[in-house]
């Protein structure tokens, strides 16, 4: 069996489950030390942050996804419906690991900025809205006032903007505030 099957395979209980296994496994290293250097995985910031529930919308902050594989994780450890917003980028990116699990779970994709063409050019014909957004504060409320029902709004970049991912999941949480 390939990497790609059994990574197709692991659903988000699987991933906590191995995470609850490493960490256990953490627990018993003797050397406070190492201990000490682990404690704060767990804290690592706009990755995967629940910010609020608003609407039937739960809004995820993941700006710490600044590239493909993080935003798969991020995509496929999230119960779908999942309306994904990401960064365009005038890199060219390979979006082709993202295909399968966007095209199961992804009802909606908004652009941010001035480079969405790559995510046109990936996901068109997979997903049936992708909107260009001038702003942050544009994908947010589209987010929530758009056509689909009960989901998961994610903000998972999967490039790097030239934005700090501070600024960017700052940024986006207080879009949702402001909701």
């Amino acid at each position: 069996m390939g990497i790609e099957t059994i990574t197709r395979q692991i659903t988000s209980t699987n991933h906590s489950g191995l995470a609850a296994v490493n960490r256990a496994q953490l627990i018993k290293i003797r050397n406070q030390g190492l201990r000490d250097c682990f404690k704060h995985l767990d804290d690592i910031p706009h990755k995967m942050e629940f910010v609020a529930r608003i609407q039937d919308k739960c809004f995820v902050d993941d700006a710490a996804s600044c590239n493909v594989n993080a935003t798969w994780y991020a995509l496929e450890s999230t119960e779908g419906p999942i309306i994904w917003i990401a960064n365009g980028s005038s890199d060219s990116i390979d979006y082709r690991k993202l295909k399968t699990c966007v095209s199961q779970k992804v009802k909606m994709i908004l652009c941010v900025g001035e480079h969405a063409e790559s995510l046109h050019q990936a996901f068109d014909g997979v997903v049936s809205q992708i909107i260009d957004c001038p702003s942050m504060e544009y994908a947010v409320n589209r987010a929530l006032y758009g056509n689909v029902e009960t989901a998961t709004v994610i903000y998972s970049p999967s490039t790097q903007s030239g934005v700090s991912v501070k600024d960017s999941g700052a940024a986006f949480r207080r879009e949702v505030c402001e909701l």
